[in-house]
């Protein structure tokens, strides 16, 4: 171990209470004998400057991966990480990630109660009328703004995630199916918003509210001008592959579906041989860069059809490959805003939408659906995933401290799909190879 700076003594893991504000003096104690800013040990350990002073502050616990990373940086021995681990109590409801450098470890018991944590938490902010009808959620759920279609949306596909029946989904959902408009269900800027259709079919088909035939009809209603998909759609990963995550769950061998899958392929473009999707493929763009959560999100929604579409070829080809570009990134998967402009519903202009993106949990997914599991790079998707984590809150939370609802779906969805693809053989049915009688 390095030596301590004068005047300041290590935190000892041996402490009656090991807290993360403990653990944050300690690495920022580590770091100041290191000589480092936090830009330099940041940059080390491929996180952001922003992780490393929620980490110092205590705000947050570094993840399992960051802390190992941390301790080997410092040369502190198994000092630093075991502090870490120390403070990761139950009762923080914190958890680590999913799998380990040495292969699969069991955390379902931590994993249920986060998810636990969620669908309490979620119910306690569900916004309800003077009589106590649930009336939905709001999109940030720090703010004091009325609850919206598309909000309302999402919370029920958390719950219906986590799985526990902590409010009655069915009154939701039918309230929900009654705000549809001539072009599906319009997002807070108004107009069409296929995006905003598909997660609100999405949740009123799994609550068994609406039907797959009337489900494609509004996906229809909200992407096609005549025949034809929306050309402005066509440009977008990320409109499309949010509406045929959902077209493929109503009808995977429906003509939408596939008109869906041909145009997220021919939205690729070529970065150094390989085929990968940018933010937008439109004509003219200069130096367009491949974006890792476009193509992770593009690669779930391939996986998607896959299940049932193994006659398509095309689509387990560009499902690899991008997933290999994906397992071979070093950078952080840190979250990316996406800037959308669609025509206002009177004609009168455009209107400027801006889309965050979780980047770590559809990183997560793409990756818990390959072929083989990569369990490093898995890992790491994992520790960026987890710090975002908002212990106090039992959500998941942007560094300003807003509380997007539709982070925490992308959230307990990825560990979900974590969970399933990293299953230790004790989890698996009996008579399963490798399990025990």
């Amino acid at each position: 171990m390095k030596p301590t700076s004068a005047g300041r003594r290590p935190v000892s893991p041996d402490a009656e209470t090991v807290t993360a504000s403990g653990v944050g003096r300690e690495l920022r104690r580590l770091r100041k004998a290191a000589g480092e800013t936090q830009a330099e040990t940041a940059k080390i350990i491929g996180v952001t400057r922003a992780n490393l002073t929620q980490w110092e502050t205590g705000k947050y616990l570094p993840s399992t991966h960051n802390a190992r990373q941390l301790d080997d940086h410092f040369r502190a021995a198994n000092a630093l990480f075991t502090l870490v681990e120390t403070a990761r109590s139950p009762q923080e409801h914190t958890a680590p990630p999913l799998v380990g450098d040495a292969g699969v470890v069991d955390t379902s018991r931590s994993l249920l109660q986060v998810f636990h944590t969620v669908g309490a938490k979620l119910a306690e902010r569900l916004i309800r009328d003077e009589h106590g009808k649930p009336l939905g959620w709001r999109h940030n759920l720090q703010k004091s703004t009325g609850p919206k279609a598309l909000s309302t949306a999402y919370g029920i596909n958390t719950m219906l995630v986590v799985g526990d029946p902590y409010i009655d989904l069915h009154t939701l959902a039918e309230d929900l199916y009654r705000l549809q408009s001539a072009h599906g269900w319009r997002g807070r800027a108004g107009g069409r918003r296929p995006e905003t259709t598909a997660s609100v079919v999405d949740a009123l088909f799994r609550t068994s509210t609406m039907s797959a035939d009337d489900g494609l009809e509004q996906l229809e209603g909200s992407l096609l001008i005549g025949d034809e998909l929306d050309p402005y759609s066509r440009t977008r990963p990320y409109l499309l592959s949010a509406v045929l995550h959902t077209a493929v769950r109503l009808r995977p061998d429906a003509p939408l579906t596939d008109r869906l899958i041909d145009a997220l392929l021919a939205a690729r473009l070529d970065f150094d041989g390989s085929l990968l999707w940018p933010e937008k493929n439109e004509a003219g763009l200069v130096a367009p860069e491949a974006s890792v959560v476009h193509t992770a999100r593009s690669v779930v929604a391939l996986r998607d059809v896959l299940r049932s579409r193994e006659d398509r070829t095309d689509v387990r080809e560009a499902a690899d490959e991008a997933t290999q570009w994906l397992i071979d990134r070093s950078h952080s998967d840190d979250g990316v805003a996406e800037d959308l402009e669609r025509p206002r519903p009177d004609g009168e202009g455009t209107t400027r939408i801006i889309i965050r993106h979780f980047t770590s949990a559809w990183v997560v997914q793409a990756l818990a659906t390959a072929p083989f599991l990569p369990l490093p790079r898995l890992n790491r998707a994992l520790g960026t995933l987890w710090e975002r984590y908002d212990a106090d809150q039992g959500l998941w939370a942007w560094e300003s401290g807003d509380l997007p609802i539709w982070q925490t779906l992308d959230a307990v969805t990825a560990l979900r799909a974590a969970a399933f693809a990293a299953a230790a053989p004790p989890l698996s049915p009996p008579g399963t190879p490798g399990t025990t009688p």
